[in-house]
């Protein structure tokens, strides 16, 4: 699983891109809840629905925590208003992102 991780996490100047596919509105929140190796991108499950930004903010914050940084230094890069997003993690190496949303992933 953690190789599978690596191919959703991409080298950025500015720290690590990391591609998630959403699924708002769902019962509990799990971050990350998988992978899809055909999108190659990490999957989350999120309570809060795609209103006024709210399932943004959570994957945001949800991201930062399991991350172990700030919320300030995540932004949502791209897919805005899509299921399909990719974020930003300002000072992170690749090697530690995927430590930690591995680590995220529970037993």
């Amino acid at each position: 699983m953690k190789q599978d991780i690596r191919d959703a996490v991409e080298d950025h100047p500015d720290g690590v891109t990391i591609r998630f596919e959403v699924v708002p509105g769902s019962a509990r929140l799990l971050l990350p809840s998988g992978f899809n190796p055909w999108r190659r991108s990490m999957e989350a499950k999120l309570t809060e629905r795609a209103e006024h930004g709210r399932a943004n903010r959570q994957l945001v914050e949800e991201t930062a925590r399991v991350l172990g940084i700030s919320a300030s230094q995540v932004e949502v890069m791209s897919g805005h208003k899509s299921s399909r997003k990719v974020l930003l993690a300002r000072g992170l190496d690749v090697d530690r992102a995927v430590r930690m949303l591995y680590a995220g992933q529970g037993p």
